[in-house]
């Protein structure tokens, strides 16, 4: 039996990396001469505040319902049930909506399901030499998708995702599916934990006769509880990411809690080189910062937090997200 349990834990660390190597392999392109040779790009898009008030170095420490975009393996630490909503202000007046609910199974495992839209608002139809034709039209992302997550052990946890994918433009569509692969441990001394996560792993998506990449990415992240005591706690996270549209990247988060009740978050994220690349001094993602209360409604706890994120060249983004605890 140990034996079995051993060799299920081994395949579910080893198959994301497998998957992620498979599909990087296809395309040898190094650091920024990547950039565009994906498409579906609202799939990067971090759906938590309480994530990009830490830089979304998160991977690691997703433990509650918005586990299912960072790392699904972190859904066994939110036992409850559990439902988020999400409102994302990205620049150019671009939304995003974003809705999640978990389900615990008793020793089964976690269930969950997700679904999110990015619109664009109505746009002037324009043709070349003739300009605006009077009509408009509009630009919207579709995702909806399960997830699922177990115990393999006290200490490693394993999740992943199922998702359909569908991306209007105009009157012209492109759909596809995906799949995320996540995996946690618990080493077990000072709150250390180790996330890692393989996101978009999916066949090409298609205009007309166009492919297109999703963009994967690959995570590894790790978690310090730096400071505890009866009232206060401060926790350190920290990740690095390789996706196949860009150089790597880090990122650092802190996140201090009082009493449970109230907490601050800062964190930043950059890309690795990107000052060497491109001759520039201004980050693609810089700074970024939030707050979370928790409180009752009734018998149902929640929890209300808000970031906001220096995107460099893009100005900035904010986010509010609200979690319902039964």
């Amino acid at each position: 039996m140990k034996t079995r349990n051993k060799t299920i834990l081994f395949a579910a660390v080893l198959t994301p990396l497998l998957l992620f190597a498979q599909n990087t392999d296809r395309r040898d392109l190094a650091g920024r001469g990547k950039v565009g040779t994906t498409g579906m790009q609202f799939l990067k898009i971090g759906i938590g505040a309480r994530a990009v008030g830490m830089g979304e170095a998160f991977v690691a420490l997703a433990n509650d319902v918005s586990a299912v975009y960072y790392n699904p393996a972190g859904l066994t630490l939110a036992p409850s049930k559990s439902v988020l909503l999400t409102h994302i202000e990205w620049p150019a007046d671009i939304s995003y909506e974003f809705a999640a609910a978990t389900l615990p199974v008793g020793d089964i495992g976690v269930f969950g399901a997700f679904v999110g839209m990015l619109g664009t608002g109505d746009q002037k139809r324009t043709v070349p030499y003739q300009g605006w034709t009077g009509e408009y039209f509009s630009a919207n992302d579709w995702l909806v998708g399960v997830s699922y997550a177990r115990r393999l052990s006290n200490r490693f946890s394993f999740g992943a995702n199922v998702k359909f994918i569908t991306e209007y433009l105009g009157e012209d569509r492109a759909n596809n599916f995906a799949i995320d692969l996540g995996t946690l441990f618990d080493v077990g001394v000072r709150g250390v934990k180790l996330g890692m996560n393989i996101t978009n792993f999916g066949g090409d998506a298609k205009y007309h006769r166009d492919q297109f990449a999703l963009p994967i990415n690959f995570r590894l992240g790790a978690i310090v509880e730096a400071y505890r005591n009866e009232q206060n706690t401060v926790l350190l996270s920290f990740e690095g990411s390789h996706p196949n549209d860009n150089v790597e990247q880090v990122a650092v988060g802190v996140e201090y809690n009082l009493l449970g009740n109230f907490a601050l978050r800062t964190g930043y994220r950059t890309n690795v080189e990107l000052e060497d690349l491109d001759k520039v001094d201004e980050p693609f993602e810089g700074f970024s910062f939030g707050a979370g209360a928790n409180f009752r409604v009734s018998r149902v706890r929640a929890q209300l937090d808000y970031a906001y994120s220096d995107l460099g060249f893009l100005d900035n983004a904010q986010r509010f997200s609200l979690i319902f605890k039964f």
